[in-house]
């Protein structure tokens, strides 16, 4: 695959992220002015679901990476660690490092945090803990687009040689 079908394949998941950021934006702020704790306890409900989302988009586009690029997707029990831990690596003459030591922890952050979204009831969700989350995803968010966006801009020197 070539690295503008790559670049194109990343920027379609990327809006996808911003939608859902943009989504995550709108609950925060409705929670706060939230009072019924019915519609409260809906409202983190959501956020929980979305930072799912949020997750299952980025590791998205690291597959695409992994398969495009890498040519080596992990397999096996860990592969979405391992995949995490894949994209922090530079690979010399074949591509430069997707993400920093520091998204590469907020991201298995993420990651451990949408498992425990998946295997339990939501009204087994701590609001603090989904909030943590939510307010570590937000100040990390920029950070995140900009190095994806800063790899995309370096596949056509590392992919087309």
């Amino acid at each position: 695959m070539n690295s503008a079908v790559v670049r194109e394949r990343i920027t379609e998941e990327v809006i996808k992220i911003q939608e859902t950021k943009k989504q995550l934006d709108k609950f925060v702020k409705e929670l706060e002015n939230q009072e019924i704790e019915i519609y409260q306890e809906a409202l983190v409900d959501a956020i929980a679901l979305n930072l799912h989302g949020f997750y299952t988009g980025v590791e998205r586009i690291f597959q695409v990476i992994a398969n495009q690029i890498d040519y080596r997707k992990p397999t096996g029990d860990k592969w979405h660690s391992e995949l995490l831990e894949q994209m922090s690596v530079d690979l010399p003459g074949i591509r430069q490092a997707v993400i920093s030591e520091n998204a590469l922890l907020i991201l298995d952050e993420l990651r451990r945090f949408r498992h425990v979204v998946r295997s339990v009831y939501s009204y087994q969700l701590k609001e603090q803990r989904v909030l943590d989350v939510v307010n570590q995803v937000f100040n990390f968010y920029d950070d995140l687009i900009r190095e994806i966006e800063d790899f995309c801009d370096s596949l056509s020197l590392e992919i087309d040689r």
